[in-house]
């Protein structure tokens, strides 16, 4: 017990201390008395799980939105160009591809861009972007991503899982370029950054040991269900986009399809425990062809 004066009262019996203070009408801290109350540490284990809750899902994801806001542009493009950097230098090496296919497709993509992205339309502002071409070999296979600061990489393989014609890229190629575009629109890269740092460093915060991994769990988890979110919405921009420029949305059936017969082990429609970074590609399909959900 803690004295007025800064003093410590030490009892060896507890118990006859808290007779005499009950005697005395000394009441217990609320905080004590709740934690011997079995029905309060209930209530309160429900309020706090209600308030995690409630603040994964709406209050993380407005902070990570209000930060992207006010995030300048020039650094969000620094921290892409960092990132860029360390997937060149981990997984990919320069594009094999004809020096002819690689210029044909950075031009058809551009002029899909010009099309969708008309000057003057202040409704559908055109997201600045930059285009690489690499080789990832097995491990990434036919892959496209987009980076923070609108950096899109798109692997060989996805550009020889869809061959164009007469020297044209695929449709279903641009349609997947698209999709990147409405990730680079949305800046779903820097807000799915704050959004995992958020989790984290509250986590961190929660079980007392930042570098725990058992504090990266919650982190991937709301990653997850976030890009669920964020894809859904890039499938609505690159709809949008293909429409816009004269492109069949139905395309991006021809690319499920590819993608299926190239990695027959791959289960679009199954997620992980209940999650998965992608909606299920009967969901996408069906969005595609007929432009609902």
């Amino acid at each position: 017990m803690v004295l007025p004066d800064g003093g410590v009262l030490d009892l060896p019996d507890a118990r006859a201390w808290d007779t005499w203070a009950l005697q005395q009408g000394l009441a217990e801290p609320l905080a004590v008395r709740w934690a011997a109350n079995w029905r309060w540490v209930l209530i309160s284990f429900g309020l706090l799980l209600v308030v995690g809750i409630a603040g994964w899902r709406w209050g993380i994801p407005a902070l990570a939105e209000g930060a992207v806001r006010v995030l300048p542009p020039a650094w969000e493009a620094r921290i892409g160009e960092r990132a860029l950097d360390e997937v060149d230098a981990r997984w990919l090496k320069p594009s094999q591809l004809p020096a002819a296919q690689q210029m044909a497709i950075k031009a058809a993509v551009e002029s899909m861009v010009q099309r969708a992205y008309p000057d003057g339309d202040s409704t559908h502002k055109r997201p600045i972007y930059r285009l690489h071409l690499r080789d990832g070999g097995k491990l990434l296979g036919p892959n496209a991503f987009a980076l923070p600061g609108g950096d899109i990489v798109v692997t060989d393989a996805l550009v020889k899982l869809l061959p164009g014609e007469e020297g044209r890229p695929s449709p279903a190629l641009l349609g997947v370029v698209a999709h990147e575009l409405g990730h680079v629109r949305e800046r779903h890269g820097m807000k799915m950054l704050f959004k995992t740092g958020l989790v984290g460093l509250f986590t961190g915060l929660w079980i007392g040991d930042y570098s725990s991994v058992l504090a990266t769990v919650p982190a991937w988890m709301a990653q997850a269900d976030y890009s669920r979110e964020a894809e859904r919405e890039a499938d609505s921009e690159a709809l949008r986009v293909m429409r816009a420029a004269g492109i069949d949305p139905r395309e991006m059936v021809r690319f499920f399809g590819a993608l299926k017969k190239a990695m027959p082990e791959r289960d679009g429609d199954s997620a992980a425990f209940g999650l998965a970074s992608h909606p299920a590609d009967s969901e996408r399909i069906r969005f595609f062809e007929t432009g609902t959900r």
